[in-house]
């Protein structure tokens, strides 16, 4: 199963989960840095105050990446780290952070350097502490600001970004925030807040959007949309039909759509309700504001329908999934990948102008669950399940490549174990097992097969048996 010509083989990162950036830890500069040191806020108690130490041990990860055969690599940028001030405050210049921006161009310069394509996320799920205390993304403030922090990025590091993504995973952000409360701030089934925020986020994304082609008129700007499948528990049902139409109006395709439209619109039964209603209409200079899509999978939804007050879209995730599952309890479902690369990203793979826009798989991954604090000997390196997992879901893309997808690139979520936001250290997703607290590096099984799959751009038989 061979790939097309310069397909693109990375792993992706988030800057909170793996930099352990003291300035920021220290200082708890960020919403989230706040969020994890309030008692019982992480499952297993942890905190990414060292996460994997990244901002330090970069260069030894980048050889990593490197003798792995991969030539792209996501990062996100530190917002609140980089950009500490507050307009109006004390310094009210908000100038970037020399030091954070000096360790940004060294390691972007080093990807470079060594051939390797780089993918930048300007928002990944960390606001400074000044915004959130102003509302965060509900706020119009935030959306400004983001365009005022994304300049001031383009400006000191554009030259060194292969693919800008805006916003990662807008809606599970604002669902986590807002309604399940699992992430700051931690309010539940605050619908209005959750619908103000993807409103101002499709905002900030303009804003971005503009600010980016304003220097670079031919850069390469998206942002990832987590795409989840959602089946019925019962498949006779038509309530549980109808809460998957649902779920899946919303959660797939609000942002999409919006971009797709230029008009933030929600469906019923949002619709219904006025102080979400009046949230509706067109976003100026929103409409074609990116250039290729960058998608997120990691798997489906069993979904039911369930009367409740408040209402969460009229059903609930079901307890009783149908297949395998790893330590999150997320199905290991390729399928699902196949039905969106053909089926339901259809109405936004051309642009007003019938450019085909192409597609990244920005994150898809496996976890795997082991206490936070381990020493050598104590896990095993052979994650055959992870193995399994990436390479069903890497000939779904290829069969789906064959249906006519354009995807031209796969990023697996990830290239280390990292802070799993809510969850921890325990859930461990990389290709690379970091152990803790001492830091050492040892690639997996999963590492060395998506090595050989890279380097022979292709499934071969060695490495869909291993």
């Amino acid at each position: 199963m061979t790939f097309p010509n310069g397909f693109l083989w990375g792993a992706a990162t988030s800057h909170f989960q793996i930099e352990g950036y003291s300035a920021e830890m220290q200082a708890q500069l960020s919403d989230w840095s706040s969020w994890m040191s309030m008692p019982a806020k992480i499952v297993d108690g942890s905190t990414a105050e060292f996460a994997c130490d990244f901002v330090n041990r970069y260069p030894d990860d980048i050889d990593l990446l490197e003798a792995l055969k991969l030539n792209a690599f996501r990062i996100s940028i530190n917002w609140p780290a980089i950009l500490k001030d507050e307009p109006g405050g004390e310094s009210t210049s908000q100038e970037l952070d020399p030091e954070a921006v000096a360790y940004y161009r060294k390691l972007l310069t080093d990807l470079q350097a060594r051939g390797i394509k780089t993918f930048v996320t300007l928002f990944h799920f960390c606001l400074p502490t000044w915004i959130a205390a102003r509302g965060g993304w509900t706020s119009p403030v935030a959306a400004e600001q983001f365009g005022i922090f994304t300049q001031k990025i383009v400006e000191a590091l554009g030259d060194k970004v292969d693919f800008w993504l805006t916003i990662n995973e807008p809606m599970a952000y604002a669902y986590q925030s807002y309604v399940s409360g699992q992430w700051t701030p931690g309010h539940v089934s605050d619908y209005l807040s959750a619908f103000k925020t993807i409103k101002n986020m499709l905002v900030g994304h303009v804003h971005a959007y503009n600010a980016i082609k304003a220097s670079y008129p031919q850069a390469q700007v998206s942002y990832t949309n987590h795409w989840r499948p959602f089946s019925p528990e019962k498949p006779l049902s038509p309530l549980d039909h109808m809460v998957c139409m649902v779920r899946d109006n919303v959660f797939n395709h609000l942002f999409p759509a919006s971009i797709q439209s230029g008009v933030y619109s929600l469906p019923p039964p949002l619709s219904f309700f006025k102080e979400i209603r009046e949230l509706e209409g067109p976003i100026p200079g929103l409409k074609d504001s990116i250039d290729y899509l960058g998608i997120n999978y990691y798997t489906r939804e069993i979904s039911r329908f369930k009367p409740s007050w408040p209402p969460d879209l009229f059903g609930e995730a079901s307890p009783k999934p149908l297949l395998k599952t790893n330590a999150l309890g997320w199905e290991t479902y390729p399928e699902g990948l196949y039905q969106i690369l053909t089926h339901d990203v259809k109405p936004y793979l051309k642009s007003s102008s019938g450019k085909t826009r192409e597609i990244y798989i920005t994150e898809n991954g496996y976890a795997e669950c082991f206490e936070s604090q381990l020493v050598e000997g104590d896990w095993s390196l052979e994650d055959v399940e992870r193995v399994e997992y990436m390479t069903q879901h890497l000939e779904a893309i290829h069969e789906a490549i064959r249906a006519g997808s354009p995807v031209r690139g796969y990023l697996h979520w990830s290239l280390l174990d990292n802070f799993e936001w809510a969850e921890g250290l325990q859930q461990r997703f990389g290709l690379v097992r970091v152990s803790y607290p001492d830091q050492k590096r040892q690639p997996r099984k999963s590492a060395y097969v998506y090595a050989d799959i890279a380097a022979e751009n292709a499934l071969t038989k060695k490495s869909t048996s291993q």
